[in-house]
């Protein structure tokens, strides 16, 4: 089976469907990775290889022939519990894309349920639809996330999902249905439901801490944002919600957004005075401002964009922002730019959901908001002492932290895994 990882997924698609080979794995359950089946050695080739695969205990995937759907769940460690993270729906332009985003999103969900304490490892899921994920709704979005929902049981606990981009409430209601290994599912049955709300108020409170810093501040009450010019790229559920907080505390907002319809809704609902829209990308990355706050995509910060950013920090919500988290780190450090670590700020999304299935607490998840902006705050001071970039000093906490194997389950994850590859899953 010749698999061309430049090609569309909805090839790789169709000729699995051919061969039969609709499920395969890539695990780590040794010194060196293995393939489920050596049909597929271009897709272990891929990601072996890739420099955003970082030892990754399990990636998963199978063809849904009915759907036409391609299903990937990245698992990158799993001692402090069962990889955990969202379920990101997107058509990608290749399979490579399509595997270098869930394996990336994976690791960044590992630093991040380590950072904030939770009794988590790292994962990500992800599904390749053969329509506009916007555009698929009805019985035919219910059958592909059905679907889905039975191939996260099949896994048996190693990963459990939650929403994120173009995945709602009802999504995870239809996966529950099919599985017991989802978050983030509706309120009226037991769940958190969406939560891109306690995602941007954490954003936001990194953002404070980080403005706080710079001018030798410590005082989470006090929002007041007045002198402060803010880039906010994309105006998606997060991004609209930072916006607002922004404006709310004073602040001035310049925005990028690509959707006609969002556009004209902030047009609607703030002054020119508030917020102001920017249609050239690369004029809005050359703009004069305090903060830049990416709310997108990931890979944001790159070769390109870093020499054409005129801000004194980033804080956003997008996943994953620095394309290379060691060259762009140093390259901002030496710019001048402080880089607020996103899964430090971000957290709050998988904090609202992680324990929902104990029951729901939001006086717990407000105080856990308020932890964003005294972690923040420490992060930068450390790495002010020693000269480096606050992401570098995110990453050793992380990596300690993420070592850590479950006071009771012990690494669990792991064991799950090689119990698939015993049970054959891969065929």
């Amino acid at each position: 089976m010749k698999i061309n990882l430049n090609n569309s997924p909805d090839e790789f698609v169709q000729n699995a469907i051919k061969s039969g080979i609709t499920r395969g794995y890539v695990v780590l359950t040794g010194q060196t990775p293995q393939i489920s089946n050596q049909e597929l050695a271009d897709i272990y080739n891929y990601i072996s290889n890739s420099p955003d695969y970082q030892g990754h205990e399990g990636i998963f995937w199978e063809v849904d022939a009915p759907t036409k759907s391609l299903y990937v769940a990245a698992i990158h460690r799993t001692n402090r519990g069962a990889g955990q993270g969202g379920t990101r729906m997107k058509h990608y332009q290749t399979l490579g894309a399509l595997f270098t985003d869930a394996i990336r999103l994976a690791k960044g969900m590992t630093d991040k349920n380590a950072c904030a304490n939770l009794w988590w490892g790292g994962g990500k899921s992800v599904i390749h639809s053969n329509q506009n994920p916007r555009e698929l709704q009805g019985t035919e979005r219910e059958t592909v996330f059905t679907n889905f929902g039975r191939f996260i049981a099949s896994l048996n606990g190693a990963y459990v999902c939650a929403e994120d981009m173009n995945t709602t409430p009802e999504d995870m209601r239809v996966i529950h249905a099919n599985n017991r290994f989802c978050t983030c599912i509706p309120q009226e049955i037991g769940g958190s439901s969406n939560p891109s709300i306690f995602t941007a108020r954490g954003v936001f409170m990194g953002l404070v801490a980080g403005v706080h810093h710079l001018a030798g501040k410590d005082d989470k009450t006090n929002i007041d944002l007045s002198d402060q010019h803010v880039l906010v790229q994309g105006a998606g559920n997060v991004g609209w919600s930072l916006m607002e907080q922004v404006v709310n505390a004073g602040g001035r907002v310049t925005v990028f957004d690509i959707n006609e319809n969002t556009k004209q809704k902030i047009r609607d609902t703030f002054t020119t005075e508030q917020v102001t829209i920017q249609e050239d990308l690369n004029t809005f990355y050359q703009t004069e401002a305090d903060i830049f706050a990416p709310c997108a995509i990931g890979a944001i910060i790159n070769d390109e964009t870093i020499p054409l950013l005129n801000v004194k920090m980033i804080a956003g919500a997008a996943n994953n922002q620095l394309k290379d988290a060691v060259a762009h780190a140093e390259a901002l450090h030496a710019k001048g730019i402080l880089y607020l670590p996103d899964f430090i700020i971000n957290r709050m999304g998988i904090v609202n959901c992680a324990n929902e299935q104990y029951g729901y607490l939001l006086d717990t998840i407000e105080e856990k908001i308020l932890e964003v902006y005294d972690f923040t705050l420490q992060l930068l001071d450390r790495a002010k002492s020693n000269d480096t970039s606050p992401e570098f000093m995110a990453m050793q906490i992380a990596e300690q932290l993420s070592r850590v194997d479950h006071p009771i389950w012990g690494h669990r994850g792991m064991q799950l895994i090689k119990q698939l590859v015993k049970d054959d899953w891969g065929n």
